[in-house]
């Protein structure tokens, strides 16, 4: 009798210890996977070649290494789903639009096995459909542990994005709430749509699906623009997303030009509907 409850405590004493250490590796490895270096690359694509640059890293935090098996983003607006390159220094930090460079050649891909304590750098690339900005904020890493255990893990912060090479330069800008210049680039975009003024052109410039008929009323409304004129922008409300231009010569209450509403999203700005002449 005592051998049998000895046996039995045995079992359950070799069960708590089989459940303790399979909880510590789940536990381990669905919370080892960390992300951060965010950061934001944008540029114009060059012909027809993609845009490449670093954005963040991968950080195992768990004592065993772990396998992963797949990244993928949430990008929109590309000809193919964007290349993932992890590289084991910050060789590329900046956004460039070229023939592959050489980091990306050597660079490695999933599966990828990332020992414990190790960090690895993450790498983009993305190819903009015609006429369109490109652009991704978040990664889905899809990795195993030790026992085959099978996690995923969303993060944000991998924030790039491309304007295609047919579309204006200057209408690609970075969050206004975080850089104060953000809209400088797309005002000088405006103001030379606006001295020759061609519908197409100022179509592209005013994004939002904006058409033809929309962009001659522009094109009208500021019939009287000119190079001299200053220029006053006021954001709308508390957020710096949408702002309010007014191109004007003396006071911009008593002979500022009609005015026009712009708004940030998608990393581009452009004109709001409401703001289309």
């Amino acid at each position: 009798m005592r051998k049998t409850v000895r046996n039995i405590t045995l079992i359950l004493f070799l069960g708590i210890l089989v459940a303790c250490g399979f909880a510590v590796l789940y536990l381990g490895t669905s919370t080892g996977l960390t992300f951060g270096g965010s950061g934001t690359r944008l540029t114009q694509q060059s012909g027809s070649d993609a845009m490449y640059g670093q954005a963040g890293w991968l950080r195992n935090t768990a004592p065993w290494p772990i396998t992963i098996t797949s990244i993928t983003t949430n990008a929109s607006n590309v000809t193919k789903p964007p290349g993932v390159y992890i590289i084991s220094t910050q060789t590329a930090p900046r956004a460039q639009s070229s023939k592959p460079p050489g980091w990306s050649l050597s660079a490695s891909s999933t599966p990828y096995q990332l020992d414990g304590g190790a960090l690895q750098y993450l790498a983009f690339s993305l190819t903009p459909q015609p006429s369109t900005v490109a652009e991704m904020t978040s990664i889905t890493v899809t990795y195993t542990g030790p026992l085959g255990l099978k996690f995923h893990a969303t993060f944000s912060g991998t924030r790039v994005a491309t304007a295609a090479s047919d579309l204006p330069g200057g209408l690609l800008g970075p969050d206004p709430r975080s850089n104060s210049s953000s809209l400088d680039a797309y005002i000088v975009e405006l103001r030379n749509s606006l001295l020759q003024p061609d519908p197409k052109t100022v179509s592209q410039v005013m994004g939002n699906g904006a058409t033809m008929a929309q962009a001659e009323a522009l094109i009208t409304a500021e019939e009287k623009y000119k190079t001299a004129d200053l220029v006053q922008a006021t954001v709308q409300g508390q957020d710096r997303r949408t702002q309010s231009i007014v191109f004007y010569a003396g006071d911009p209450t008593k002979d500022g030009l009609p005015p026009i509403d712009v708004v940030w999203a998608h990393y581009r700005w452009g004109i709001t509907p409401s703001g289309q002449g």
